[in-house]
């Protein structure tokens, strides 16, 4: 039942309530800000899937026994990387992992899974090793993965897969590395760098002019100069992380430390 208090009848009872309803402590709403989680992925450039949507999430999990059991069968660096990326990757937009959507990212967006599962494994700081040229020796130092490494990504995450670059007499049609080129050359370490150019070329330039390439001999046959060209406008334009050596200050001097960052300095497999 409800008291009604009319302030005409009792108006000393009516001003008391009115004080105590404003003296009432207001109630307190409790809210909770969930932080990004470790195991959420940004992909620079982004799976398309079958409807030819781009969906730029993914979900990475942290290593365990079972996966460093496999991971130390791998008889190269490459191995063990491919084995980590298939471990360790749990789905890509709201798909669950294959190989096959796996061999279709761009090889950027597979960095960035890596760097993921890096982060998801053993944390934001990286615990690495670089040379000081003051003190003249190895010194070792930390790095924060998520500030430290550049993030390079695609602006257009469609069009900006496929460019032209311009040789000396002909133009050539290029696009961007995926999967399954980077796997082949993470399977081809007993290469030269010679014979990895002439994988990566035949893997991803189109056309030359306006033929189709359809053979490795075709971009064997290119000039030197043309090749070298394609080679340098591919890495060029590569999203993800960007893996370039960072200069930090010495710890134990007025020095700095050149430290090399890669894929395999971070695993240390």
């Amino acid at each position: 039942m409800t008291n009604t208090i009319s302030a005409a009848a009792n108006p000393a009872l009516a001003n008391k309530a009115v004080r105590e309803a404003m003296a009432e402590k207001p109630q307190e709403i409790e809210i909770r800000i969930t932080p990004p989680s470790d195991t959420v992925v940004t992909l620079p450039g982004g799976y398309i899937t079958s409807a030819g949507e781009v969906t730029t999430e993914a979900e990475v999990r942290e290593l365990n026994g079972r996966d460093e059991e496999e991971i130390s069968k791998a008889t190269t660096l490459g191995k063990a990387l491919l084995i980590v990326l298939k471990r360790g990757t749990v789905r890509v937009g709201n798909e669950p992992v294959t190989d096959q959507m796996l061999d279709s990212l761009l090889s950027g967006d597979r960095d960035m899974l890596l760097l993921g599962i890096f982060r998801a494994t053993f944390g934001n700081i990286a615990h690495l090793s670089g040379y000081c040229g003051s003190c003249a020796e190895t010194k070792d130092v930390d790095i924060e993965i998520d500030k430290d490494i550049k993030i390079k990504v695609l602006v257009d995450s469609l069009n900006d897969r496929r460019f032209i670059v311009k040789g000396k007499n002909l133009e050539y049609t290029v696009e961007l590395p995926t999967g399954v080129t980077q796997k082949e050359l993470m399977l081809s370490a007993d290469k030269t760098v010679a014979e990895l150019n002439t994988l990566l070329l035949e893997q991803t330039v189109v056309k030359i002019g306006e033929a189709p390439v359809v053979s490795k001999m075709q971009v064997q046959n290119l000039g030197l100069t043309d090749r070298r060209k394609i080679v340098e406008e591919i890495n060029k334009r590569v999203c993800g992380p960007q893996f370039t050596d960072l200069t930090l200050a010495c710890p134990d001097c007025e020095g700095e430390v050149q430290v090399p960052i890669s894929l395999g300095t971070l695993f240390r497999f």
